[in-house]
């Protein structure tokens, strides 16, 4: 009995010395200085940067904080697994931690501060909202790397880098897409991941600005939150055609566009309702193929899940500071036109 308890009470002791050694190494670490908050551009080594050496040969350990709600994430996490395996020779852990279903602070702080009592070096995280941003502070000032990755604040935090796509650009282009796609004219429906989520704000509003700028008699009929599921944007599409028989368009800012844009063919309007959106997913580029979605415009997802890990990594074990605060990546668009180029058979 007494040799059990004393079994128990070595491996506590063994598991805390652990954890302060690894506490200890985190807060004696100098990471150098992040380049300009809202610097931005795209770097030449996108989708080819590799890892630097450990030059100390120290342990490190990354969190990669993420969810799997919709596919989406599918390349995301394919990205974090190929960099994963690049960095098992440079002596450094990557995790892939499924954080929660939404990308607000209040599931992305709570995974911040979990994985800070793991003592991860680095830890990679959405932004959804200026919630997280005490979060992102705290963890910086405790000694530990923060990026970020597809959703961004507007105001600023300590993190050291962004890697992304420009989201109120993108959804400018999808406007200015959208106009010329109705001639001009017409009446539109918007389907949004999440209200409260910033970068699916900035699309919202940048699709909105294009089209009041550029084609002032295209009129929003309606302006819905799904959440980034399939099944809320099928019936929400459905809603507004049901509504509007004259319906010229749907705009979809995030997830869920596969639902919507099925719902158009079920509903017999395919190139009648015409349907933009994000992200090329086979789920997506299928539709495209079709016809039934004519213009979709990309995020380059692996790459935030790459890129965004060997990046910090470099930044951690090097003091590689990236170019830029906010690192762009490539937004190509297909259509039914050009499908074969982006995703050939």
């Amino acid at each position: 009995m007494y040799r059990k308890i004393l079994l128990l009470i070595l491996c506590v002791l063994t598991l805390n010395y652990s954890c302060h050694r690894s506490s200890s190494q985190r807060n004696l670490r100098t990471l150098p200085e992040p380049p300009q908050y809202f610097s931005e551009g795209k770097a030449e080594d996108q989708g080819s940067v590799m890892p630097v050496a450990n030059s100390k040969n120290e342990h490190i350990k990354i969190a990669f904080l993420a969810m799997e709600t919709n596919p989406w994430w599918t390349p995301v996490k394919a990205g974090v697994m190929e960099a994963k395996e690049l960095l098992k020779d440079f002596n450094t852990e990557v995790d892939w931690i499924v954080a929660g279903d939404r990308h607000t602070a209040d599931v992305f702080g709570i995974a911040i501060e979990a994985a800070m009592a793991q003592n991860y070096d680095g830890i990679i995280c959405l932004a959804g909202d200026e919630g997280v941003i005490p979060f992102i502070n705290k963890a910086v000032d405790a000694g530990v790397a923060i990026a970020t990755y597809n959703s961004e604040t507007n105001k600023e935090s300590k993190r050291a880098f962004f890697v992304g796509a420009d989201n109120y650009q993108q959804g400018r282009i999808c406007g200015e897409k959208m106009g010329q796609l109705i001639g001009g004219k017409g009446k539109v429906g918007i389907i949004t991941g999440f209200f409260a989520v910033e970068a699916h704000e900035l699309r919202r509003n940048g699709f909105k600005d294009a089209l009041s700028e550029k084609y002032p008699e295209v009129k929003i009929i309606g302006e819905v939150e799904n959440t980034d599921l399939a099944d809320i944007a099928y019936n929400q599409a459905n809603d507004f055609m049901s509504s509007f028989p004259d319906l010229s368009g749907i705009y979809i800012t995030a997830s869920g566009q596969f639902g919507a844009a099925t719902a158009v063919r079920d509903y017999g309007k395919k190139g009648l309702v015409n349907v933009v959106c994000h992200d090329f997913l086979p789920e997506t580029m299928g539709l495209v193929k079709e016809g039934v979605i004519q213009a979709i415009i990309d995020q380059s997802t692996k790459l935030q899940g790459r890129d965004t890990v060997i990046r910090l990594y470099n930044y951690i074990a090097g003091g590689i500071v990236p170019p830029f605060g906010k690192m762009l990546l490539d937004t190509p668009v297909a259509t039914p036109e050009n499908f074969n180029q982006y995703w050939p058979d």
